[in-house]
């Protein structure tokens, strides 16, 4: 009891497309792709910002 099985979860995929319009769809799909890619690019750990000092200038 409280699990949803194939049908409900498929009847209930149907009424969220219909309510939502295949342009708010679109809009979802594009921020979760950019989402899963900045996530990916970040755990990379290859974009993070270099925080280490330089060394100082000669006569400094």
């Amino acid at each position: 009891m409280g699990f949803l099985g194939t049908g409900e979860l498929i009847m209930l995929a149907v009424i969220i497309a219909i309510i939502m319009s295949a342009s708010r769809m679109g809009q979802l799909g594009n921020a979760l792709g950019r989402f899963v890619y900045s996530f990916r690019r970040a755990s990379r750990g290859g974009d993070l910002v270099d925080v280490t000092p330089k060394d100082p200038p000669p006569g400094a």
